[in-house]
């Protein structure tokens, strides 16, 4: 995930619900900071990348972004791995991204039926 959101050395990285592994992998990828959490903050410190692995329900996704949305500045990137129904929530979620200010939305297939989501905040 981190490789398809070009992770950079300068990067400051939220983890949502991304565990041990995807927070080693930040800093092998240099990553200026990484810090992972359970929820979805509020009021989330200021990151240029926010990745969350292991979304299931549309709602989950849309407090995400919401989150993002206050912790990336122009240019940041969001990263959602989304599972079950992934297509057909990817597609509803479209708008609710561009809602929130992300544009670029580009979706990938994973592994097991789950779509990887990439977007940008704050550029048209």
């Amino acid at each position: 995930m981190l490789d398809a959101a070009e992770a950079r050395p300068e990067d400051r990285v939220l983890l949502v619900r991304g565990g041990p592994e995807l927070l080693c992998s930040a800093l092998r990828h240099g990553c200026r900071s990484a810090v992972t959490v359970t929820v979805p903050p509020r009021h989330p410190e200021p990151a240029d990348l926010v990745v969350a692995p292991a979304i299931v329900t549309r709602a989950e996704a849309e407090e995400v972004a919401e989150s993002a949305s206050r912790a990336l500045g122009k240019g940041g990137r969001l990263v959602l791995m989304l599972r079950g129904a992934a297509v057909k929530t990817a597609r509803r979620l479209r708008l609710h991204l561009h809602a929130h200010g992300f544009s670029r939305v580009r979706l990938s297939a994973g592994t097991d039926g789950a779509v990887l989501l990439l977007c940008r905040f704050g550029t048209r």
